[in-house]
C-alpha cells in the first residue's frame, strides 16, 4: 500500500513537470502574447519640419518577424505598412502648425502596442523680414496713370512678407477646399477665385491655427484691423510697393519688381504665361528674395482705393471707407505695363476673379 502511494505521487509530480515544461515552451513560441515593441525613429518630438516636402516617417520593431503590420497615425489620418523597414512618405504640402504622430504595431496574433504621441511643427511658407524705411511712392518714370502721382515720401515700419503668393495647397489646408480651377491647378500654384473678404477670413483662420492673435474683426462686410496683433494679414498698399521695390534696396529704382529690362526672367505675364498661372517661385526673386511681385496674379492689399496726396506719411492705412480695394502687381494675362511696381488697380472686394490672389504679411514684433 505504501509502495503504491509513492508510485502514485511520483506519477503526479512527473505529469506536473511535463505540463510546466509544455507551458514554458509555448511562452517562447509563435503564440507569444507579448507584442514586439515599436519605436518611432523619425521624426522626434518637437521637431520643426519644412513645408511642401516629402518627409520619411520611420519606425522600428524589436521583433520584425512577429509583426503583421504597423500603422502610422498622422493627425486624423492613418497609413499601413506590412514589411520592414517600416516607413511612410508624408507630403507636407499645404500643411502648417502642430501635428501629432504615433505608430501602432499589430502582431501575428492581432495583439497591439503603440508608441507615445509626439508633436511636430510644420513651418508655414517662409516669411521674409522687410526692414522698414522711407521711400518715394508712385510713378518714378512718369509713364503711368494719373493716380500714380504725385510722388510722395512714405515711411513704413519693419514687417514680414510672404516669400511667395499663397498657394492652393495652403488655402485648402486651412479652408477645406480649393476654389481655383481651369487656369493652373495644383498645391504649389497660387490660389485664385478668392475675394478680398474671403482672404481676410483665411488670414484669421490661419492665425488661429498657429496660436497667433487674429488681426481682423469681421462682422459681415464690416472689417476692422488691429495693427498691434501678431497674426497674418494683407499688406498695406505702401508696404506692398516698398517690398516690391526691394525694401532698403529701393534706390535701385527698378521699373518692375527686381528688374527694369528683363521682365520675362522675373514675371509671368501675357508674353510668356501660356496663358495661365504658374507654380509660385519659378521665376527670379527681387532683391529681398520675394517672388512673383510682378506678374502671375494680382495681389489684394488692405487699402480702400483713393488718389494720392503730396503729403509725407508714416504707415498709411488708406482711407477709412470706400467702394473698391487696391490690388497690385499685374498678372499672367496682362501686359508689362501692368506689372510695374507703381501700377495701381481698384477692384470690387466681393468679387472672386481668376486673376486675383494674395500674399501674407505680419507685423514685426
Amino acid at each position: 500500500m505504501k509502495k503504491k502511494t509513492v508510485i502514485f505521487f511520483a506519477i503526479i509530480v512527473i505529469s506536473f513537470l511535463l505540463i510546466m515544461t509544455s507551458c514554458s515552451d509555448d511562452s517562447t513560441g509563435p503564440n507569444d502574447s507579448t507584442v514586439p515593441e515599436i519605436q518611432l525613429t523619425y521624426p522626434t518630438n518637437d521637431l520643426v519640419l519644412p513645408q511642401a516636402e516629402e518627409i520619411l516617417i520611420t519606425a522600428e520593431a524589436t521583433d520584425n518577424e512577429a509583426v503583421k503590420k504597423v500603422i502610422f497615425y498622422i493627425g486624423e489620418q492613418q497609413y499601413e505598412d506590412i514589411s520592414s523597414p517600416y516607413s511612410y512618405s508624408w507630403n507636407t504640402i499645404g500643411l502648417s502648425g502642430t501635428v501629432n504622430l504615433y505608430v501602432k504595431a499589430i502582431d501575428t496574433s492581432d495583439n497591439e502596442t503603440r508608441t507615445d504621441i509626439i508633436s511636430v511643427s510644420i513651418e508655414s511658407r517662409e516669411m521674409i523680414f522687410v526692414q522698414g524705411g522711407t521711400f518715394s511712392m508712385g510713378d518714378h518714370f512718369n509713364e503711368g496713370d494719373s493716380d500714380e502721382l504725385p510722388l510722395h515720401d512714405v515711411t513704413v515700419s519693419n514687417f514680414y512678407m510672404g516669400k511667395c503668393e499663397v498657394t492652393q495647397g495652403e488655402w485648402e489646408s486651412v479652408m477645406g477646399s480649393n476654389p481655383s480651377h481651369d487656369y493652373g491647378v495644383g498645391p504649389n500654384y497660387p490660389v485664385y477665385y478668392v475675394s478680398w473678404y474671403s482672404v481676410v477670413e483665411y488670414c484669421n483662420a490661419l492665425s488661429n491655427s498657429q496660436g497667433l492673435d487674429p488681426c481682423y474683426t469681421i462682422n459681415g462686410t464690416d472689417i476692422s484691423w488691429d495693427f498691434s496683433k501678431n497674426g497674418y494679414r494683407l499688406p498695406t498698399e505702401a508696404e506692398w510697393e516698398y517690398a516690391a521695390r526691394g525694401g532698403v534696396n529701393h534706390t535701385d529704382n527698378y521699373k518692375y519688381s527686381g528688374t527694369t529690362d528683363n521682365l520675362g526672367d522675373y514675371a509671368w505675364y501675357d508674353s510668356n504665361s501660356g496663358p495661365t498661372t504658374h507654380e509660385v517661385g519659378t521665376k527670379l526673386p527681387n532683391q529681398l528674395g520675394i517672388y512673383d511681385m510682378s506678374g502671375n496674379l494680382w495681389e489684394w492689399c488692405w487699402d480702400w482705393y483713393s488718389g494720392y496726396t503730396a503729403d509725407a506719411q508714416t504707415n498709411p492705412l488708406g482711407p477709412e471707407s470706400g467702394i473698391e480695394r487696391i490690388r497690385r502687381g499685374g498678372n499672367w494675362g496682362y501686359d508689362a505695363y501692368n506689372c510695374r511696381v507703381s501700377n495701381r488697380y481698384d477692384y470690387d472686394p466681393s468679387t472672386a476673379s481668376l486673376i486675383n490672389g494674395f500674399r501674407l504679411t505680419r507685423t514685426a514684433e
